[in-house]
């Protein structure tokens, strides 16, 4: 197991993976983690993720968003993800977010009555803190946007909410998902178990 002193080289091996699943593709997705406090790795935009390295990673600071440290390569840009992330950081205390492009985040997210994706009767549901199998899980699912840093008033209106204070994910109606956890092994472990869900979602609808 890579160690979270290793943050970037598992940032890495984390958009690999989530590439070879399909969740990230086509320079979509992104991901970030608190390097230490104040400061977060943030993947950079417009790139093939699966090919990001240690050294592509920007250092932003988590209150301001300004960079504090930036790539050598000079074409790279931080993602447009950042203001979304911090957001979550700030609000929600998490230590790393993943952007998911999933086809199955889309579709269940398109699933969504009055603003929240109601998850229920599946097993994995104990792989979220504090839900078990027989809650009635609610994922908030917003509307999109034609940038990314317009969401952030969304995002920041469901982190707020009571009725979502259970939540580690937020849908994102035509586009896909965020997903975080208190560091980036238990975001990794969010995002399997939520994906996992939101494929259970879809495939019951298709059963329907």
């Amino acid at each position: 197991m890579i160690a979270l002193s290793d943050q970037r080289e598992l940032l890495c091996r984390l958009l690999q993976r989530f590439y070879d699943n399909g969740w990230i593709s086509g320079t979509g997705g992104g991901i970030c983690a608190l390097e230490s406090p104040g400061r977060l790795l943030l993947a950079p935009t417009g790139v093939h993720k699966e090919l990001v390295a240690p050294e592509h990673f920007f250092v932003v600071d988590v209150d301001t968003g300004s960079v504090i440290e930036a790539p050598s390569d000079a074409t790279l840009r931080p993602s447009e993800c950042g203001d979304i992330f911090r957001t979550v950081i700030r609000r929600r205390g998490a230590g790393a977010v993943v952007h998911s492009h999933a086809l199955a985040a889309v579709l269940a997210s398109d699933l969504a009555a009055e603003g929240a994706l109601v998850v229920e009767q599946l097993e994995m549901l104990k792989g979220i803190p504090g839900v078990t199998n027989t809650d009635r899980h609610l994922v908030p699912v917003v509307a999109n946007t034609a940038r990314e840093p317009e969401l952030v008033s969304s995002v920041e209106a469901i982190l707020t909410d009571d009725r979502f204070a259970r939540t580690w994910a937020i849908g994102v109606r035509d586009h896909g998902a965020y997903i975080w956890g208190s560091d980036v092994w238990e975001a990794k472990k969010h995002t399997e178990v939520y994906h996992f869900l939101f494929e259970a979602i879809v495939a019951r609808e298709g059963r329907a």
